[in-house]
């Protein structure tokens, strides 16, 4: 049996389910861990003790899960697979992520592979290590906002209730 690490802690089930879909579409095998069930305090009957759902992943799969959680949370856009999957938060990505996403997620031959190998390619000029701090101190590059960067490299947006 392989030995597991918890990867991340989530209050509802959703929140976690959502989290371990983008570990799934990222090829990490994961799993869901519901917190154990408390029964309800009779002194505080409409209380009990909230427990964490938490995502568990294989030890060798663990920093490669963090990376693709990372801004998982804040994320307002994310990279997609071709068939619409998530596959990483677009803020958090980096030129090399970037990279690997025009050459296997997305269609080679369009645009969104060109965009992502371009915006790659000014992170790497800039010097910055991911997206949200190539836009942290300009708010366009090239004249495009991050949403319009997002925009052209494929990326869907995250709905907000």
């Amino acid at each position: 049996m392989t030995d597991t690490t918890p990867i991340a802690r989530f209050l509802t089930r959703q929140a976690a389910d959502d989290g371990a879909e983008l570990l799934r579409a990222n090829a990490i095998r994961c799993a869901v861990v519901d917190p154990p069930m408390h029964l309800v305090d009779p002194l505080y009957p409409g209380l009990r003790e909230a427990g964490y759902h938490t995502i568990v992943v294989a030890d060798d799969d663990a920093e490669t899960a963090r990376e693709a959680l990372d801004g998982f949370l804040d994320a307002a856009w994310f990279l997609r697979a071709r068939d619409g999957r998530r596959t990483h938060a677009f803020e958090t990505a980096t030129a090399e992520r970037l990279r690997r996403h025009a050459a296997t997620d997305a269609d080679p031959d369009t645009w969104v592979a060109r965009d992502c190998r371009h915006l790659a390619g000014r992170l790497d000029a800039a010097r910055a290590p991911h997206v949200a701090a190539l836009f942290r101190h300009q708010r366009t590059v090239e004249g495009r906002t991050v949403a319009e960067w997002a925009h052209a490299c494929g990326c869907e947006p995250v709905e907000r209730p």
